[in-house]
């Protein structure tokens, strides 16, 4: 029983770096909405109270309100996908901490679907984000590396890892009833 203790322990370890991840992911988020609301606002014609249009262009490496704005949809999209993921992952762990184990049916599929979204979901961010930067016009040279291969990877080994989970899972089944 010590390696499921050190496996309990590990997964609360990557609960509470979730849950922090996840805050940070959407406080990001709201601060590019806050930054388009500002955008907005100055694209009017109208002023703020607050930051300078200058210091906004300034953080977003843009020479031009239309650039900013796209750059900070593209921002709040990679945000938006970072916060779910790690919001779907915190409650796994939520829920395997609950559990005490891993080796449950509903765990494995749970880490199933998380790797299916740990795959989908930056997909999705890459492709809404090349629709703004070519809707903004952004030059290409801007644009960040998309490369989908990490999310793919930790996706697939998601994926497996539900498969190992829920053999043991059946093995705990089948030791319970006989």
């Amino acid at each position: 029983m010590k390696s499921l203790q050190t496996i309990q322990k590990t997964f609360k370890v990557f609960k509470t770096l979730s849950k922090i991840g996840m805050i940070v992911s959407f406080v990001w988020a709201g601060l590019t909405v806050i930054g388009l609301l500002c955008g907005t606002a100055w694209y009017s014609g109208g002023t703020l109270i607050g930051p300078s249009q200058e210091a906004l262009l300034s953080l977003t490496l843009t020479s031009g309100l239309n650039q900013m704005m796209g750059v900070l949809l593209t921002d709040m999209v990679f945000a938006l996908a970072d916060g779910t993921l790690l919001l779907f992952a915190f409650r796994y762990l939520k829920q395997e901490q609950a559990d005490g184990t891993p080796f449950t049916q509903s765990g494995a599929e749970q880490i199933k679907r998380l790797g299916i979204r740990t795959i989908v979901l930056p997909l999705v961010a890459a492709i809404l984000s090349a629709v703004f930067y070519e809707v903004f016009d952004l030059s290409q040279a801007a644009m960040v590396d998309w490369g989908n291969l990490a999310s793919l990877s930790m996706g697939i080994v998601l994926i497996l890892a539900s498969l190992v989970f829920r053999y043991g899972a059946e093995l705990e089944e089948i030791k319970e009833k006989g």
